[in-house]
């Protein structure tokens, strides 16, 4: 007993010497001694403003006054850190169990400069560096007890941490930018190790590039078991009121919730739970989405992955078609970083009525060589009532029920600079287009292509055509001035040499402008202005079309050249489709050859030079009909009134043929040659593109019988050739018959026969032909008269000079009449 008396006696007297220890011992006596030995250790000097108090029992405590730590040299704070107040509270009796009990750690006013200067050195470079240089290598003595057991603590528990009014100033000078944290306040229930604990924070976050005000608000069970390496956030709950005038939406509200768990041991992180709310406003813009998924991240292999992503969003924006949008986006994503490859499987995006689905791998997705390949599927949709829910205008079309299926599959592939297509398959409507298509460089797209297509009618996706009244008077008495100063407008040359594209695209059917045609191929080489359509061909009206095209936009003109071929087409149903009105039919054989230039259409057709040749077979001529033109000529200088008939107002042939050259975009013919069984019709003339009007003369011979065209009432006028002259406009074409002069021509000659056969009666056949010569005019004379005289020789002069005194034959024909009367 007496023992025992004597141990409580002395526990008694330790704890009362303890007591009363800071009672004998003033803490704030040793400030100088403190501050000198931080300086010696850091190289900094500790302020100690405020007195120290120290208290034993029950409690170890020790409370700090405002403190601070100065600045590294070369740097602009004052001080590298300060509090205004701190408390650390340990239990005496515990630490003789080995344990550690601490009360709640409080931090007030903490003021913390973290700096960076240009030369990208940090202004706690030198505390990490003192730290390294104190570190000492383990002695023998240590390596000789380090088999002991150990002396360490047996169980640490922290009643809480509580710091309140932080701020957290950050400054990098090398990157110019400014970040602060502001009225940050953190408290924690009881911390155990392994046991979780609650943590409360929140601070205001200012930045400086992008200019950024936030409030931030943190709520969590937080879990810390350093033995395991095991790391938790539970029931996370974030929330951020974020202002910038900098970003395009200038106000955001973020809700974020997860579980977090990290086992840095396996080095694994998996965020459970997650869901975040984000609503953002702009001055155009407001946004309102969720974010669900699961998250897994392997730091030790570098795979991370991103399981039942859904993203579901509500857009509003004027910028967009009908003003907002809603978007759904669901996936599974697995990145390796390692590998620099991404895994987008299962993509499923959802816009309006658009359904897309897909899978995309990429590869080396953190350099510059950036690789994908993949598939998409584009479900069949409504693109008309699609633009109408967005209120896009579409171009006005001749038919209303297009664009109403869309579907859409390919295999893609590409890069940051590109992206391809192959198995491409496309429904629009009742077409189908399938091939391949690629794009490379998206800021000056270069395009390939080889597509094909089996079918389109063209004219439904057009506008519709509309009615003209055309004042056709003024229109051919039109000039190219007056074309010009019409307006033509200025060929887009600028964009025609920014068409950088190579391929083909084949047509099964196509019907355009109302032309029909089948297994169309058209194929192009464009580049830097220089644009070739070649080969062009097409089998169309039971013929072919064969051609090349060339376009030059190089210069400040467009250079046109063309070389087109036309074999065996059946031009009466082309024109009809064409322009509905089929002025030529026949079997169609043409090449021609032409170029010009100019900086629109107009100018183009003034300087046209070429030429080419053509020629139909089998055809009529529609809108003149030669052989009633004569007959109707015929008849009104006859005085009588020509029969009707109901013959077509057109001009059989059984061909048509000749050449042309075009200069200055008058097109010539010299040689125009047109048979039928009743007319022969030979001529020339011109034909004036820009202003659109004819100027042709023809001479017409009756050859056929009364079974030609017409030919029973114009059988006297056989082998008589009657000229033709042919103006006005393409749509008014009008002939004018001169048969006035044919018939007048064919009456003096009957009339001269006559006379000359009366005179032969009566004066004989030498004096009777004389003077009907003399009546009717010798061909000599009546050449003569027709030609232009020229002046006289003098040999001329002299011979009629010597044969002046013989008597003429009129005189000796005057003498004859004489006698006869």
């Amino acid at each position: 007993r007496t023992f025992i008396k004597v141990i409580i006696a002395i526990i008694i007297i330790a704890i009362a010497a303890l007591a009363a220890l800071p009672f004998i011992i003033d803490p704030n006596d040793y400030k100088d001694e403190i501050a000198a030995q931080v300086e010696k250790t850091t190289g900094r000097k500790l302020t100690l403003q405020g007195d120290i108090e120290l208290s034993v029992f029950p409690w170890i405590a020790l409370e700090l006054g405002p403190l601070s730590l100065s600045n590294a040299s070369g740097f602009k704070a004052e001080s590298f850190a300060s509090v205004e107040a701190a408390e650390i509270r340990i239990k005496l009796m515990p630490l003789l169990k080995k344990q550690l009990e601490m009360d709640t750690i409080v931090l007030d006013g903490l003021l913390l400069n973290l700096e960076t200067n240009k030369e990208g050195v940090t202004n706690w470079d030198d505390l990490t560096k003192t730290s390294d240089e104190v570190e000492q290598p383990p002695s023998a003595e240590s390596d000789s007890v380090s088999d002991e057991p150990s002396s360490g603590l047996s169980a640490v528990k922290i009643a809480g941490i509580k710091l309140t009014n932080a701020n957290v100033l950050w400054s990098d000078a090398s990157k110019d930018e400014n970040f602060q944290l502001r009225n940050l306040n953190l408290e924690t229930d009881p911390l155990a190790p392994g046991d979780p604990t609650s943590l409360t924070t929140s601070f205001d976050l200012i930045s400086s590039k992008p200019e950024v005000k936030a409030h931030i608000e943190l709520e969590s069970k937080v879990i810390v078991d350093l033995e395991k390496q095991i790391y938790a956030l539970e029931s996370l709950k974030l929330n951020t009121v974020a202002n910038s005038s900098a970003m395009p939406l200038q106000q955001a509200n973020l809700d974020l919730q997860a579980d977090i768990h990290a086992n840095m041991a396996s080095e694994l992180v998996t965020i459970q739970n997650l869901a975040i709310n984000l609503q953002a406003t702009g001055s155009e813009q407001n946004i309102d989405a969720d974010i669900e998924g699961l998250i897994e991240a392997n730091l030790a292999s570098q795979q991370h992955s991103i399981t039942n992503l859904v993203i579901s969003a509500d857009i509003e924006d004027k910028n967009l078609p009908g003003g907002k949008s809603k978007l759904d986006v669901t996936t599974n994503l697995i990145a390796n970083l390692a590998d620099e490859t991404l895994q987008v499987n299962d993509l499923a995006i959802k816009f309006a009525d658009l359904t897309m689905n897909g899978r995309i791998l990429a590869e080396k997705i953190l350099s510059d060589d950036l690789a994908y390949n993949g598939n998409i599927q584009v479900k069949p949709f409504n693109l008309r009532k699609l633009a109408e829910d967005l209120k896009i205008e579409l171009p006005e079309m001749a038919d209303n029920s297009t664009l109403e299926l869309v579907q859409l599959s390919s295999e893609i592939s590409g890069s940051k600079q590109s992206l391809n297509t192959r198995d491409l398959q496309l429904t629009l409507d009742q077409s189908q287009l399938t091939g391949q298509f690629g794009i490379n460089n998206f800021e000056k797209p270069a395009y390939t292509f080889n597509l094909m297509l089996d079918q389109i009618d063209a004219d439904r996706y057009l506008p519709p055509a509309k009615e003209e009244v055309e004042d056709k008077t003024a229109k051919e008495v039109s000039t190219p001035a007056s074309s010009a100063a019409g307006g033509s407008s200025e060929l887009p040359l600028e964009t025609l040499r920014d068409i950088n594209a190579k391929g083909s695209l084949k047509i099964g059917k196509l019907k355009v402008s109302g032309i029909n045609s089948e297994n169309i191929v058209i194929t192009i080489d464009a580049k830097d202005g220089l644009i070739k359509l070649s080969p062009l061909a097409a089998e169309l009206y039971q013929g072919k079309y064969q051609g090349n095209v060339n376009l030059d936009a190089r210069g400040d003109n467009l250079k046109l050249a063309v070389d087109e071929n036309l074999q065996g087409v059946q031009a009466g149903p082309l024109l009809k489709d064409l322009t509905g009105n089929d002025r030529i039919a026949g079997t169609a054989n043409a090449n021609v050859k032409l170029n010009g230039s100019g900086k629109d259409i107009d100018a183009i057709k003034q300087s046209l030079n070429g030429n080419g040749a053509f020629s139909f077979t089998d055809g009529a001529l529609k809108g003149i009909n030669i052989a009633e033109a004569i007959r109707q000529a015929k008849a009104v200088l006859s005085g009588q009134k020509a029969a009707e008939t109901n013959e077509p107002v057109q001009t059989d042939f059984s061909s048509l043929k000749g050449t042309f050259t075009a200069n200055e975009g008058i097109v010539n013919n010299q040689d125009l040659e047109l048979m039928s069984p009743l007319l022969r019709v030979t001529g020339a003339g011109d034909i004036d593109l820009p202003r659109e009007v004819i100027d042709y003369a023809v001479r017409v011979s009756i050859v056929g019988s009364a079974e030609g065209q017409g030919g029973k009432t114009l059988e006297d006028l056989k082998g008589i050739t009657i000229p033709v002259k042919i103006t006005g406009s393409f749509d008014n074409p009008r002939p004018k018959v001169d048969l006035a002069s044919v018939l007048k021509e064919q009456a003096t000659g009957e009339i001269k026969a006559k006379a000359e056969e009366k005179l032969k009666e009566k004066l004989g056949d030498e004096l009777g032909g004389l003077l009907g010569k003399k009546l009717g005019g010798d061909s000599k004379s009546s050449t003569s008269d027709e030609t232009t005289e020229e002046p006289a020789t003098d040999e001329q002069t002299s011979d009629e000079a010597d044969s002046a005194d013989e008597p003429s034959e009129e005189d000796l024909l005057k003498e004859k009449l004489k006698s006869l009367f």
